[in-house]
């Protein structure tokens, strides 16, 4: 088997996967989990997320959760939306993950004092995410499977929002680029930009983004040691 094929574990409702030898030690580490959610995506309900934060905070010492919150305007008009209706929504949307996240604290009881709950936009401005942001910014200019990597994953994001057949239009291609582009810091360093021992990246599928690097990567932008990725999978 190959390091950058998943090896999976089931506890509970909760299918997790490991993606690659070095994501294998920074779970049995148990330092940290983040998980990045998305607001318009209906993967992420109430119950899947309490079912995760309890897999999560049995194993982890801490577990942040960090919701999407940045160019979802300008998805929005690029898929045809007014401004002030494009801002109306994705307020809504906003309002409604915050509350589901919320909920699924108020589930897991007394362990929800280990989960943290932030937008990516309060990132922005931190010297942390700036610096491992400038890295990634640096790394998609000039490498090519970095740059396929990120166009198949803002596609994938994008597919979703698609009708059958249909190819995106330019300025859908850039919005979902700089939401790709805005996450990729925690997929490389989140020990750098919150200050923990060691992370695992945490989301319910496979990225492209993903799999290009924690696979056996030779040359080019890579992980921190200390970073790992997980695919954790609620079955409900």
């Amino acid at each position: 088997m190959t390091h950058s094929e998943p090896q999976t574990m089931t506890s509970g409702r909760v299918a997790v996967s490991a993606l690659g030898v070095k994501s294998e030690d920074v779970i049995r580490e148990g330092n940290h989990a983040l998980f990045g959610v998305s607001a318009g995506n209906s993967y992420f309900s109430r119950r899947r997320i309490a079912d995760a934060l309890t897999w999560a905070t049995a194993r982890f010492e801490a577990v942040d959760i960090v919701y999407a919150d940045v160019a979802l305007e300008a998805m929005l008009e690029a898929f045809g939306y007014e401004r002030p209706a494009a801002r109306k929504s994705v307020a809504k949307q906003l309002s409604g993950m915050r509350r589901r996240i919320r909920g699924a604290r108020d589930d897991i009881g007394a362990a929800a004092e280990k989960v943290r709950a932030r937008p990516l936009s309060g990132f922005l401005g931190e010297p942390g995410y700036q610096e491992v942001r400038a890295r990634t910014r640096t790394a998609l200019r000039t490498d090519m499977a970095l740059r396929a990597a990120q166009d198949a994953t803002a596609y994938q994001f994008l597919s979703s929002r698609l009708g059958p057949g249909d190819m995106p239009a330019p300025a859908q291609v850039r919005a979902a680029l700089a939401y790709v582009e805005a996450e990729l810091p925690f997929v490389i360093d989140t020990p750098r930009i919150l200050g923990v021992a060691s992370s695992v990246h945490c989301y319910h599928s496979v990225l492209p983004m993903g799999q290009l690097l924690f696979g056996d990567r030779r040359r080019g932008l890579k992980p921190a040691d200390n970073q790992g990725y997980a695919v954790v999978e609620c079955r409900a």
